[in-house]
């Protein structure tokens, strides 16, 4: 896992750039053009979110994830090439979005996804809808799970995942 600064901001454009229109719709929850896309890498603050990937030994980032941390409250985006999906890396970041949240002591992570991968793993991890609403955005309370004392389950570290084979 790599946390990326402000020198990788081409290589996280060109990333999403290759992202084709349903991948961005599953990335953003909103269909982007290319110019969405690049003001969004505009404005990233390297300094106060996390923006942490796995990439290959040629320096493509081939997975992604941005961490913003706002008020106690985690929210985040991930993305995983077509070429390398079904090999953990999405699962990788999960995790590591799960940790980190943890470590700047956040009361809740939300997750805004629509793409099912995400939202699977949303389910199996813990986070439900506030109320049961089917359209409110899938939440985990870590405040509850920090008061549950034997009964919360801590989560792994975040895995290393090679890419050799890449």
């Amino acid at each position: 896992m790599f946390r990326f600064g402000p020198a990788d901001a081409p290589r996280i454009l060109e990333h999403l750039l290759a992202l084709d229109a349903d991948d961005r719709l599953l990335r953003f929850s909103h269909g982007i053009r290319d110019e969405g896309i690049a003001a969004y890498v505009a404005t990233l603050d390297f300094a106060r979110d996390h923006v942490h990937g796995l990439g290959t030994a040629q320096g493509d980032i081939v997975a992604l994830a941005h961490v913003a941390v706002r008020d106690g409250e985690v929210d985040f985006g991930l993305s995983v090439t077509a070429t390398h999906r079904q090999r953990g890396l999405g699962r990788a970041l999960f995790n590591h979005v799960i940790a980190l949240a943890r470590l700047h002591g956040a009361g809740r992570i939300v997750c805004h996804s629509v793409s099912p991968a995400v939202l699977h793993m949303a389910a199996a991890s813990g986070f439900r809808r506030p109320g049961g609403s089917h359209t409110a955005p899938l939440t985990l309370d870590l405040r509850a799970e920090s008061h549950a004392g034997d009964d919360a389950h801590p989560c792994p570290a975040p895995s290393a995942v090679s890419l050799a084979a890449a």
